[in-house]
């Protein structure tokens, strides 16, 4: 039983030192639980990606169909193209064959209980934490709660991107899930805000034992390296959430992808525009002249790069990453956490080997879908035009090529900074900025890189020539890009430096 706020006034002062066992929340079990389902859902939608989806069809259309897309993803369409040159992996675009669509089917069953799974298991920890805020729950469990619950909600959310054309045709079972979901991100967003009174280091040595709500009433240290990893998660639950519940509705979705069509027709139409003209035209004035030979390139650069960045936050390919980086830092989290624990949790008690058995039942339905023997889906459907379809020939470009690889390179920087803890606290300006310069410092260097391409491939050098330059640029844009946060981290620890000494 929980005691009550009001008898907890003498024991904020006197307390145990040593965090204290509680099984409900810091068993190997439970933790065992979370971590595994969060890792098997990394695994199937890995495995989705790689064998079973196929970009060009759409995400919205009747189950059991293969509509093509108007808008297909130039993001996911060049991975897709990769994929086919490996025997096994990708999709050829025809009809499928019964083992895909065993496949299909198991992968789909599997990830529907397993996100359904979470749900409940979120609800039950986090509505079981809030109702222990009195003298039974300490610091230390609250914020092992926090890594439960968050690992719980981003299986879910992940499952609802898998799940997107299934339940864009039952809108019953989308609705509630939202509804849940949203449920949960309240309550696990109040709990992190509420972890921020932790402050650093007494909630794990000296005062393990003190009650977490005894922290609740105190002030908040905006310094304390609590604060910063609260700050961090709060932005990816606001955004893993809002990404992945935008994506479950055609218009928000759709619209995107019309507009990244939209903005490389126009960047190809400013393209023929600049370069049927290469020459001074005195029949037009000095503004259209300057803006077709020396603007034109910029405008064409910032048009293409924009297109690519939409393409690649709505690719399905950015979702599996976002995911995949997510589980590794809340694992890695987890993991530091629990060693600094009470040893006792780590007992195998039946409240421990139960939830590790519930388990199998995911696998169990998994591996029945796939045994049982299904009937071929009808695959018609009122075909697309083909000339209302978007056309994805530049992908196979030098300057689509170095955008992607240099877009791609600025997620991989930012999940880095997100994963690899801090040592000093930053407090809520300093990661932001961060962010911010990182982001326009990589657009910079991928607009520079589709104007060099531009130059270089309407130049009058010859071919191997042009390939050594291009090569070399885009070494040294690559280079840049990695070196960017560095510089800058490099800068500010400076600067810190000279104010401390100052």
């Amino acid at each position: 039983m929980s005691k009550s706020s009001s008898s907890c006034s003498s024991t904020c002062k006197d307390f145990p030192k040593e965090i204290p066992s509680y099984g409900d929340i810091g068993g190997i079990g439970v933790a065992l639980a979370f971590i595994v389902t969060a890792w098997m859902v990394v695994v199937v939608l890995i495995g989705y990606y790689l064998t079973v989806f196929d970009p060009k069809l759409d995400p919205f259309r009747k189950e059991g169909t293969q509509k093509l897309s108007r808008y297909p993803n130039s993001i996911d369409y060049s991975v897709h193209e990769l994929l086919q040159k490996i025997p096994g992996l990708g999709s050829n675009g025809g009809p499928r064959s019964a083992r895909y669509l065993r496949l299909g089917a198991m992968l789909n069953a599997c990830i529907l209980m397993l996100a359904d799974l979470q749900i409940f298991t979120a609800l039950s920890i986090l509505v079981g934490a809030y109702a222990s805020m009195g003298c039974e729950i300490v610091a230390y469990h609250w914020q092992y709660m926090i890594y439960l619950a968050w690992l719980a909600s981003v299986t879910h959310l992940a499952g609802l991107s898998f799940l997107r054309n299934h339940l864009a045709n039952n809108g019953v079972k989308c609705y509630w899930r939202l509804a849940a979901m949203f449920f949960i991100q309240s309550l696990l967003s109040a709990a992190v805000g509420l972890a921020t009174h932790f402050g650093d280091d007494p909630w794990l040595k000296s005062g393990g034992g003190r009650p977490a709500i005894c922290y609740f009433k105190e002030h908040t240290e905006v310094s304390s390296n609590s604060f910063q990893s609260a700050v961090k998660i709060i932005i990816l639950l606001v955004w893993g959430f809002f990404i992945r519940v935008a994506k479950m509705f055609q218009p928000f979705e759709g619209g995107l992808r019309k507009c990244a069509a939209q903005l490389h027709k126009k960047a190809r139409n400013q393209r023929y525009e600049t370069y049927d003209r290469n020459e001074w035209d005195f029949r037009h004035g000095i503004f259209k002249n300057v803006k077709n030979l020396w603007l034109g390139p910029w405008i064409i650069a910032t048009l293409e790069v924009l297109s690519i960045q939409l393409d690649l936050f709505t690719s399905f390919l950015a979702e599996v990453y976002w995911l995949l980086f997510s589980i590794i830092w809340i694992t890695i989290r987890l993991v530091n956490l629990r060693n600094l624990g009470n040893q006792d949790d780590s007992k195998w008690t039946f409240g421990q080997v139960l939830p590790v058995f519930l388990l199998i039942a995911p696998f169990a339905t998994a591996v029945e879908t796939f045994c049982s023997k299904q009937e071929t889906p009808h695959n018609q459907e009122d075909p697309v035009n083909n000339d209302d379809i978007r056309g994805l020939g530049h992908t196979h470009t030098s300057g689509y090529r170095g955008v992607f690889f240099l877009g791609v390179l600025s997620y991989i920087e930012i999940g880095i900074y997100f994963v690899l803890s801090q040592r000093k606290a930053e407090g809520l300006a300093a990661p932001l900025i961060q962010i911010f310069v990182s982001v326009f410092a990589q657009l910079e260097l991928q607009v520079f890189w589709v104007v060099s391409d531009l130059w270089l491939s309407n130049s009058r050098l010859n071919r191997t020539l042009k390939r050594t330059i291009c090569g070399f640029v885009f070494l040294l844009l690559s280079a840049m890009s990695i070196s960017a946060n560095f510089v800058y981290q490099m800068v500010k620890n400076m600067a810190l430096s000279t104010y401390a000494h100052g």
